[in-house]
């Protein structure tokens, strides 16, 4: 069917998402999440009713649903209104919204603000324009997804459980297993003497792409650039005190591909590594599949454990570390952190892990599986195979649900790094497949 989807449609309720910092900050009333998350609620809603959609359910700030169709059943698509931080090397403003070449900029562009428009405006043209449905469809949008996800166990607890779903917050043609994921804080008391302050990073599941550092005694400005041409590392001088203080860039990227990054705590080792003295960070920086931690595992099907580290705090009052694990098949979280701990305790160190969601996994010859594909296949002529991924999305919350799109193969991937886009004629034809997905899925 030839849906009746406008471009200015999905880039008018993206931009309204992404001009929203919907970072995740202290609860206040009737906003557990933020402000910000509680505003992009608000927009998403707006939207919603202003496109016919009236059956509009806010679960107390943790999520908020849209609901279409009759029918005892429920098919859920799940995307997320809350964003990682902007971060910096912007070249455009991070919340504008702006359209420049056909690509739409801002950080919630691919993950996961214009998927989410690209959703609600494919659920408008199905109530519309589509035929009777046996299943309701609820598009279900949560404000918690790069923490803790506490916005679905939330919703699981006070609405009906869908009975299948699918999440445009990955790629095409479709994700069907994905890594486990657990966050790791590591912590240590203070250290005598205090050599160095540092601060890098604001999200565990982001490669830090800036470190900052102080040093309790003065180093020569012009040896440290030296050193640092000599081994490739960005660093910058404070003009305020070019002696001690010093910023060092890295690059980037989701913390689930941590090799496609440059960690600027790894870049800080390498330069500043005598003038630390700190065998803990040299451990942890040491690679990004766990060797040296002893918690590298593989698998054919879902592949090599990634490490991610991904904030430091060390000051003062002691040190805290975050680290982004992603598994495969074969190990469980509590297994990596007790590994861990025995590996950091002779260091001064402790472990507490945070969160740990286990590996996610629908047989490529589930039905669900195949008539997605077919529905992608059928728009858009591409047999490509059905993958897996490092990336954690709420498929997982329900079990029988997958990942799928909106990114098309060979686009490139730049979600949670700087300039941030997708291209607005990629959300047009991600809504059509939506749009055709939910009617394969509850109409027939």
């Amino acid at each position: 069917m030839d849906w009746q989807i406008s471009s200015e449609d999905i880039v008018r309720v993206a931009r309204a998402l992404i001009r929203i910092r919907s970072v995740r900050e202290a609860p206040q009333p009737g906003a557990p999440f933020g402000t910000g998350v509680r505003q992009a609620f608000n927009a998403f809603r707006s939207s919603a009713e202003g496109m016919g959609l009236t059956a509009v359910r806010d679960y107390d700030g943790y999520a908020i649903e849209v609901e279409i169709g009759q029918g005892e059943e429920i098919l859920a698509v799940l995307v997320h209104l809350d964003t990682v931080p902007e971060g910096d090397g912007w070249t455009v403003s991070p919340l504008a919204g702006i359209v420049e070449h056909g690509r739409l900029f801002g950080r919630g562009a691919i993950d996961d603000k214009g998927p989410a428009a690209a959703a609600l405006c494919a659920l408008a043209a199905v109530a519309s324009q589509g035929p009777p449905l046996r299943r309701r469809v609820r598009l279900i949008a949560g404000g918690d997804e790069e923490s803790y996800w506490q916005c679905m166990e939330h919703y699981l607890q006070h609405a009906e459980r869908p009975t299948l779903g699918f999440t445009p917050d990955s790629e095409f043609p479709l994700i069907h297993g994905e890594k486990g994921g657990l966050t790791l804080r590591i912590e240590r008391d203070p250290r005598a003497p205090q050599r160095y302050l540092m601060e890098a990073g604001q999200q565990s599941n982001v490669v830090p792409d800036r470190a900052r550092l102080e040093f309790a005694q003065k180093l020569p400005a012009a040896f440290v650039v030296e050193r640092a041409r000599e081994l490739g590392v960005q660093v910058v001088p404070d003009d305020n005190d070019p002696q001690r203080s010093f910023e060092v860039l890295g690059a980037g990227a989701h913390g689930s591909v941590p090799e496609l990054g440059t960690n600027a705590v790894r870049e800080a080792v390498r330069l500043f590594g005598d003038q630390l003295a700190d065998p803990l960070l040299e451990l942890l920086t040491s690679d990004t599949d766990g060797q040296s931690l002893g918690i590298w595992r593989e698998d054919p099907d879902l592949g090599g454990l990634t490490l991610n580290l991904g904030i430091v705090n060390h000051d003062a009052t002691g040190t805290r570390v975050w680290l982004d694990i992603r598994y495969p098949h074969g190990v469980q979280g509590d297994e990596i952190a007790k590994i861990v701990a025995e590996r950091v305790r002779p260091l001064g160190a402790r472990v507490v892990k945070e969160f740990d969601a286990p590996v996610h996994w629908v047989p490529p010859e589930d039905p669900l599986v195949q008539r997605l594909l077919t529905v992608y296949r059928s728009r858009t002529g591409d047999s490509t195979a059905p993958g897996t991924m490092g990336g954690l999305t709420y498929a997982r919350t329900l079990g029988h649900a997958v990942a799928f799109g909106p990114q098309f193969p060979g686009r490139p991937e730049t979600a949670h790094q700087a300039d941030e886009h997708v291209f607005v004629e990629d959300l047009v034809r991600a809504a059509q497949i939506y749009a055709d997905a939910i009617v394969e899925l509850a109409a027939r």
